[in-house]
């Protein structure tokens, strides 16, 4: 994903509150797009006075178990999504439910969520939507003064809702409500423009880069990816340098020229990324 520096003749001197708008969100089974998959996808389609003009919910099939910690934030099981459709079948449902019209979706902390579906895409090698994804976070960052501005603080200051809830479609629903708030708060946005240069903007890559094959020299790793078996790897870098540590391969991308492991680390039970020319030493544990 990458954000617009210069907007292009997309962004003009249109009142915001004219627009159509995407708002979604995901739920996953872990932080990073490369080795975690979609659960869940939930989107609103909405004018900027806040009419509804159409939703979409749908839980997703991971191909494998939730990790218990992902569970514990969204409360989404295997049982929940068992039976549910593969991310092959739901991917193109949500992609005809943006459409190709001109509409900027809306999302918070958008980098997770444009990564993911980035990712997805990139599996799928299909094209990516061309809509720019505006991010409420350093909105409100702008327009507001809290403590945090998680998606929950925010609705809660702004009187939005009583509880979290954590799930696509609830989220969604609050960020629509969050983002129409911003919109309309003193001062007035009177221009695409304006509200383009305070959120940002976000567009969908379709990820090439992330490998389908195993990268010269390292044939072995890339077989713990493909196998997700673990291995013992001392890394050049981080908290702990020329240590040995136990990882979980997940994936392997290239960004920027250079190639990243994302992988679980056992030690934390966090999965992080590694650069690959950093990786010293490995080998396959049973």
């Amino acid at each position: 994903m990458t954000a617009e520096d210069g907007q292009s003749a997309e962004v003009t001197m249109r009142d915001p509150r004219e627009l159509d708008y995407i708002a979604f969100d995901l739920e996953t089974t872990g932080l990073h797009p490369v080795g975690s998959r979609i659960i869940e996808i939930a989107a609103i389609r909405f004018h900027g006075d806040g009419r509804e003009a159409g939703r979409f919910e749908q839980l997703i099939d991971p191909g494998g178990p939730i990790p218990p910690q992902a569970t514990g934030v969204h409360g989404i099981t295997d049982a929940d999504v068992a039976g549910q459709p593969s991310i092959e079948s739901v991917l193109p449902e949500f992609l005809r439910f943006l459409g190709p019209g001109p509409v900027a979706m809306i999302a918070h902390n958008a980098p997770f969520d444009v990564g993911f579906i980035s990712c997805a895409l990139g599996r799928q090698r299909l094209p990516p939507p061309p809509h720019p994804v505006l991010d409420t976070w350093p909105l409100a960052r702008r327009r507001l003064s809290l403590p945090n501005y998680k998606l929950e603080t925010i609705g809660r200051s702004l009187g939005l809702i009583a509880r979290e809830a954590h799930r696509a479609l609830a989220d969604s629903v609050l960020l629509k409500d969050v983002f129409l708030h911003l919109l309309q708060a003193p001062p007035a946005l009177s221009s695409e423009e304006d509200l383009f240069a305070l959120a940002g903007a976000l567009r969908f890559e379709p990820l090439g880069d992330l490998l389908q094959e195993a990268p010269k020299g390292f044939e072995l790793l890339w077989l713990a990816v493909t196998r997700r078996q673990t291995v013992s790897m001392v890394y050049h870098g981080g908290s702990q340098p020329g240590v040995a540590r136990a990882v979980t391969p997940l994936g392997i991308a290239r960004s920027s020229g250079q190639l990243y492991l994302t992988a679980l680390c056992h030690a934390s039970q966090i999965e992080k990324s590694f650069r690959v020319d950093r990786i010293k030493s490995y080998r396959l544990l049973d």
